[in-house]
Parts: C-alpha cells; sequence; structure tokens
C-alpha cells in the first residue's frame, strides 16, 4: 500500500492554519469507526467460470484496526491504523497484485457525506503466499458542534465487484 498519511477528501480539509491547538475530547470520545463485515474481504478469482481454492489469484481481509481522536476548536481529525492481509492464491501468475479500498464518513444521521477509495499495492517476493501491509488515515471532519463529533462515524471496506460481494454472500450463506 502506498502510505503517506492520507486526508479524506477535500470536502473533510480544513485549513491548517486554523488548528492552532488541540483540545480533549468531548464526553463520548471520538468519531465511532467500523469495517462493513460485508466488505472486509475480497477473493479474487483468476478469469473463467471456475471458483474453487485452484482458481484463486488473491485474498485480502482486514486484520487490524486502531482509532483514536484530536480536537480542536473545529474539527477532528480520526488518526485510523489498519492492517490488511492479503495472501497470494494458487492461480496468481504474478508477484504483484492491487485492490482498493475506502473510507467513508457518516453524519450523525448516518447518511455518507464523503468517501475517498485508496489504491494498494501488494508484492509477493519469492515464495511468499502471505504478508500485512499497513497504512494510516486521518480524515478531518469540520463540526459546526464539536460534542457532535463522537455521533460521526467512519466506514472502512474493500472495493468488490458485484461479483465478488455476491461470492461472498453465498459463502457465508452456506
Amino acid at each position: 500500500m502506498t502510505n503517506p498519511i492520507r486526508a479524506l477528501g477535500a470536502i473533510l480539509l480544513l485549513a491548517l492554519a486554523a488548528c492552532t491547538s488541540t483540545q480533549p475530547p468531548p464526553a463520548g470520545g471520538c468519531p465511532k469507526v467500523a469495517v462493513l463485515s460485508e466488505l472486509a474481504e475480497l477473493v479474487r478469482f483468476r478469469p473463467g467460470a471456475g471458483r474453487d481454492l485452484t482458481d484463486v489469484e488473491l485474498q485480502v481481509k482486514f486484520s487490524t484496526l486502531a482509532s483514536g481522536c484530536r480536537y480542536d476548536k473545529q474539527s477532528v481529525e480520526a488518526e485510523i491504523d489498519i492492517e490488511v492481509e492479503a495472501g497470494r492464491g494458487p492461480a496468481m501468475g504474478q508477484s504483484k497484485a492491487t485492490f482498493q479500498y475506502f473510507a467513508a464518513v457518516t453524519n450523525p444521521a448516518g447518511e455518507i457525506v464523503a468517501k475517498e477509495t485508496f489504491d494498494a499495492m501488494v508484492e509477493f517476493k519469492g515464495n511468499t503466499t502471505r504478508l500485512v501491509v499497513a497504512d494510516q488515515l486521518t480524515p478531518r471532519i469540520p463540526l459546526a458542534d464539536r460534542n457532535s463529533g463522537p455521533n460521526w462515524g467512519i466506514l472502512l471496506g474493500l472495493q468488490l465487484t458485484d461479483e465478488q460481494r455476491e461470492w461472498i454472500r453465498q459463502r457465508r450463506s452456506r
């Protein structure tokens, strides 16, 4: 994964000049951060009709999530550390693979108000078949009332195709 610290879209950015000091979080703490369970894993198959273990090119899943936050007078900046586990399947013909994941900010009503998708690349060197990659996200959420910070949310997930979502749904229903 590319690992520069990222901000979550222009909608969420505030001028840093307005942030002169951090303040303790209000009662209730930070915005809630969660991985959407139905978008927590990805299984990519080689092209064709086969969908068994020998057809798997890449498997990816969120493995670790930790978060905190910092407040200033006008916003809250979430600090999200993620780890994603990637596995090379028997059908993967090359050492590098790419996938996408996203972070979406929800307002207190639960509506998505911003979403950003991130490109990630993994490289399996030599005989390596599993690896863990880490990234850090730092979305800034402007707040009219700083006490509303804990009512906001940040949802994470892997960007899946319709076919990938359906395959995971069917597998889970067995």
